[in-house]
């Protein structure tokens, strides 16, 4: 396959997921708001997680919570807004039409034109309605995706993207409980940190997997087993990478073969570390390290797959 269409079917799926993630971390992020107030901490805190809060102190706008999810969900200078987002992966479907199923544009082609309406007669909505249609968008393209495509390279490269982006934000969205469940807590901290670790599993749809995984109270390091070791998660960093090393081998072995090493390095880490080992370590460090390592194997993807040679 030629450089030019993996690298649009990689940033298609990449873009969407994208503005899925956005969408995420900023309902969430309403939802944590209502916990601590209206604190300045709490309105740029989806700016710390997606690493954006330079961007948008450029702007001189107030960091209120509003101003913040409007940034991230409808700023068209903004790069990784949900409005760019869906625009680019538009656009990189546009370009590869004839590599992907027709319903697949269609859809894609619809959802722009969907938000397009909504903006002019809605006008930026940054409510929890507005982020469940970006979500439900995203889910929907997936599916048909699934249905309609052939398993060959244009599929793999399509889910490649989808599962480094999906693993980058799962590991962001869990920075998001910076305060763990500690000795000392008070009863209204131990009851903060449960409305908080719950809206952790909410924003990433495993509120249920919890529960049917542990059967118990929600505790700190349970939540971060189940969103990095669970093998059976569709947005577990295990999960994500067992995908990952799957599609990398089913992709030419001749240049792919760092992109491979890397992949196979962190998914050993995910598949025979666990909990204990990452507190002892620190939770935020592992963390840190995951999405370095997340970003090699990013470049090393690009380096020998998608750039023009």
């Amino acid at each position: 396959m030629l450089s030019r269409v993996a690298s649009h079917l990689y940033w298609l799926s990449r873009y969407l997921e994208r503005a899925e993630n956005m969408a995420r971390i900023l309902d969430v992020g309403q939802s944590l708001g209502l916990l601590s107030g209206s604190s300045a901490q709490s309105a740029i805190e989806p700016l710390v997680i997606t690493s954006n809060l330079e961007a948008f102190e450029a702007t001189g706008k107030a960091p209120t919570t509003e101003n913040v999810a409007k940034f991230l969900a409808w700023d068209a200078s903004f790069p990784s807004s949900i409005l760019n987002c869906i625009e680019g992966s538009r656009e990189n479907a546009r370009a590869v039409r004839g590599s992907i199923t027709s319903e697949m544009w269609e859809n894609i082609n619809d959802t722009w034109l969907q938000l397009q309406h909504r903006k002019r007669t809605r006008g930026e909505t940054i409510d929890a309605e507005f982020f469940e249609w970006v979500k439900e968008r995203s889910h929907l393209f997936r599916g048909i995706t699934f249905a309609t495509i052939r398993r060959d390279q244009p599929y793999h490269f399509n889910r490649l993207g989808t599962f480094i982006e999906r693993a980058d934000n799962t590991a962001r969205i869990l920075s998001v409980k910076q305060a763990e469940a500690g000795e000392n807590q008070s009863a209204g901290d131990v009851v903060t940190d449960y409305y908080r670790l719950s809206a952790v599993l909410r924003s990433v749809s495993s509120h249920e997997a919890y529960r049917d995984t542990y059967r118990d109270a929600i505790d700190s390091q349970r939540v971060a087993e189940l969103l990095i070791f669970n093998p059976q998660l569709p947005r577990s960093l295990r999960f994500c990478f067992d995908e990952i090393e799957r599609i990398l081998k089913e992709l030419p072995a001749t240049s792919g073969r760092q992109a491979r090493l890397i992949a196979a390095t962190i998914n050993a880490r995910l598949t025979h570390g666990d909990v204990a080992e990452v507190y002892s370590n620190g939770l935020q460090n592992t963390l840190d390290r995951f999405l370095r390592d997340n970003t090699r194997l990013s470049e090393a993807v690009h380096r020998a797959y998608l750039e023009l040679k």
